[in-house]
């Protein structure tokens, strides 16, 4: 299957998945009161962080590697398969037996029935993510896309359903543990065949893997630190009512980094590839990955304040401000995920730990100190100014561990339409979408223009329209 088709398979389970995602907001938001809505929403930060755990680093593992053929492949991909279940189950009968201890560490108000929803899910997602990349690795973006969809079907219509049949956030929390349950067995049966050939292979997952996996771990665990610690933050210190305001600002926010999902998938599996084979043309192809990204975080400038304004509830309105601050820290993160090759690539990928490491001691910091004086805004400051050193310390150590020949000044517009536009929605003048949306036409020509063979490219791969007679 042609880059083509792959990208379009990932983009249609990203657009459902993300779709599905935003319809439950205005639905959720108009059910549950802030305080069970921000109660939700801390335990979707529980579960982000528990699943940074869980995966052990297993699905980056899977990517890094190179095989000399399939069969040695699907051995790997097996290995991997039995240490994420075993790790998992253990995980679910530890957080069965010592549900009350947990509880009171915790902040917030959890229950023991929902936190023991949440590690079934979280059982089942964490596993499930082995078979996922998996598909994404071998270029079955079609499968992967069936069992993604299915699953985020079959799971908002169940959590819509109970919510307005009053179960609530039990609800919600039932309906993520049962889906995952039944896609993870469904993909396991689909795999039999294929796991069947190399049963009796021997194990190549060994201990000589420990280090990039333990590097992938922290590294993962500190980028939570600049990517959801500050839930945390936010419940202990100003509660769960504060929680849900903030949280759908930042997922209306994150839909930006969403939008651009199917191109890092496909291109972040083939990265390492195409770096090792054709290292003249990875600084070209990374530029396009990230002007697509920041074409995005434009488009969504606009569009993302419309919505939130349209979706939502009027207790939830008035910090639009906070969604283009966001989308900038999403802006700050594409750069840091395009020029971070070489940190992964050498030294075991030690280097992410350090930077991940660094910054996330500056942000904890910052969230420590902000949050109690300036509420929500300091949380928006700290992220921006640590995301923002963070990208130029992975383009500095990236470049030093080995060079890459980057067009630099490709970005120069798009980042000079990104600046413009912010400071149209601070000003916020007469005609301010229209003025806005200008701005992203004139950025969306240019980048046509620059990646013109591309645009044509595409256009042709395009189904052709049949002849009738």
């Amino acid at each position: 299957m042609g880059g083509f088709k792959q990208v379009a398979y990932y983009g249609v389970a990203i657009l459902v998945l993300k779709g599905l995602g935003f319809l439950m907001l205005p639905i959720a938001t108009r059910i549950l009161s802030q305080d069970e809505y921000g109660s939700l929403n801390f335990l979707v930060s529980i579960s982000a962080v528990c699943s940074l755990l869980l995966s052990l680093g297993l699905p980056e593992l899977l990517f890094r590697q190179h095989f000399e053929n399939e069969s040695e492949r699907v051995v790997f991909f097996r290995d991997c398969l039995v240490v994420s279940l075993g790790v998992c189950f253990t995980f679910v009968v530890i957080a069965f037996l010592f549900t009350e201890h947990l509880i009171s560490v915790l902040p917030g108000n959890v229950s023991g029935l929902n936190l023991r929803l949440l590690s079934i899910n979280l059982f089942a997602s964490s596993v499930l993510a082995i078979p996922y990349s998996y598909y994404r690795l071998t270029d079955n973006a079609k499968h992967y896309c069936y069992l993604a969809v299915t699953h985020g079907v079959l799971q908002t219509t169940l959590s819509i359903a109970l919510l307005f049949t009053g179960f609530g956030v039990v609800g919600v929390m039932f309906s993520g543990a049962a889906t995952a349950v039944l896609i993870l067995f469904v993909s396991l049966f689909l795999l039999i065949p294929t796991l069947a050939n190399v049963r009796t292979s021997k194990r190549q997952l060994n201990s000589r893997h420990g280090l990039f996996l333990l590097s992938i771990l922290v590294s993962s665990l500190c980028l939570y630190a600049s990517n959801g610690a500050e839930n945390w933050f936010i419940v202990a210190q100003e509660g769960e009512s504060a929680l849900a305001v903030y949280f759908v600002a930042a997922q209306f926010a994150l839909m930006t980094s969403f939008t651009f999902e199917p191109v890092r998938m496909w291109w972040f599996a083939k990265r390492f590839d195409v770096l090792a084979n054709t290292p003249a043309q990875y600084g070209y192809k990374a530029l396009l990955s990230l002007n697509i990204g920041l074409l995005l975080c434009a488009v969504m400038m606009v569009v993302a304040p419309v919505l939130f304004n349209i979706a939502l509830p009027s207790t939830y309105h008035g910090n639009d401000i906070w969604l283009i601050a966001l989308i900038m820290v999403v802006v700050f993160r594409h750069h840091s995920d395009v020029f971070n090759i070489a940190c992964y690539k050498y030294g075991s990928g030690v280097w992410v730990s350090y930077i991940n490491a660094g910054s996330a001691v500056l942000i904890i910091s910052a969230f420590y100190y902000s949050i109690p004086v300036y509420q929500i805004d300091g949380v928006i400051v700290s992220l921006m100014a640590v995301q923002f050193l963070r990208s130029l310390v992975f383009v500095f150590v990236s470049q030093r561990l080995e060079h890459i020949t980057y067009e630099y000044r490709v970005l120069f517009i798009p980042w000079a339409s990104l600046i413009t536009i912010s400071i149209i929605a601070y000003v916020q003048p007469s005609y301010m979408y229209f003025i806005q949306s200008s701005v992203v036409v004139l950025l969306l020509c240019n980048l046509s223009r620059v990646y013109r063979r591309e645009v044509m490219q595409g256009l042709k791969s395009l189904p052709k329209r049949s002849a009738y007679v």
